[in-house]
């Protein structure tokens, strides 16, 4: 079980102190995030906090029932669902925005504390390859949502708070939980190890062992691994949310052993994308 409940509301703190600091000029700056301003994240942050909590706590939903016959598919109308609000909102000014993203986070994580942890989440973690989730997976990965668009915001500004490991190992230790699932088409002896490593202070190791039908997490020493690749905890982040190119971040990773086995971690993802 990954706990984020502790950390979240310093996180929700810290994206308050940053958005009160922004300087008009500041909203309108390019972020990593596809065409999106700071503007815009902040308005999807917004929506995200609504969202949650009118499906969650509040048992609303404005669908229209949609089936999606795959992931890319659900992924598109994501994009959509995103992309129409991020126009609505762009009438509301940053004082009127601080002020409600404020009130729906803490409503928010009050809803998430109510959770039966182990109990089925409404939304099953689908970049981890999951069908089903517990409320537990399910937090933390709108911890990993939150810190992910926060984080963005900050890179804009060349501000580090986020890479401090009080923030960030929790984010790399719940996008990780995706690497099995990255690996679950790639064919290799049964008992081979994957080994990733994430260099820096707020980073770590994980390992992934091959069994007769599936991969999954190992404990295990670098000299038993098949495969080897260290990443630069500066680098990761971005790796994992389509913020870069893995080709244009080859100088921030080293790939060890099996360079094509260890080479598919670069393509792991812990968002909808």
């Amino acid at each position: 079980m990954i706990d984020v409940l502790t950390i979240f509301p310093a996180l929700n703190s810290e994206l308050i102190i940053l958005l009160k600091s922004l300087k008009p000029a500041d909203w309108e700056r390019k972020t990593v995030c596809s065409s999106w301003t700071i503007r815009d994240i902040a308005i999807h942050l917004l929506d995200t906090n609504l969202r949650r909590l009118s499906i969650g706590r509040d048992g609303h939903s404005a669908s229209n029932n949609q089936e999606f016959n795959n992931y890319d598919e659900l992924v598109n109308y994501l994009n959509q669902q995103n992309a129409d609000w991020v126009k609505a909102l762009q009438r509301v000014s940053p004082v009127i925005l601080i002020e409600m993203i404020a009130q729906y986070q803490n409503q928010l994580l009050e809803y998430f504390n109510e959770l039966d942890p182990f109990d089925t989440a409404l939304f099953s973690v689908r970049w981890a390859g999951k069908e089903h989730s517990e409320n537990w997976f399910d937090i933390a990965r709108e911890y990993t949502e939150r810190w992910l668009h926060q984080q963005q915001i900050r890179f804009a500004l060349n501000d580090q708070k986020l890479l401090s490991p009080q923030f960030y190992h929790p984010f790399l230790t719940t996008a990780m939980q995706a690497l099995p699932y990255t690996y679950v088409n790639v064919k290799a002896p049964i008992g081979t190890v994957v080994k990733v490593e994430i260099v820096g202070e707020a980073g770590g190791s994980w390992s992934i062992i091959k069994d007769k039908n599936f991969w999954s997490f190992v404990d295990d020493e670098v000299g038993n691994a098949s495969a080897l690749i260290f990443i630069d905890q500066q680098i990761a982040w971005l790796l994992f949310s389509k913020g870069i190119n893995p080709m244009d971040a080859a100088q921030y990773y080293q790939l060890h052993g099996d360079t094509e086995l260890a080479s598919h971690a670069l393509k792991m993802l812990a968002v909808m994308a």
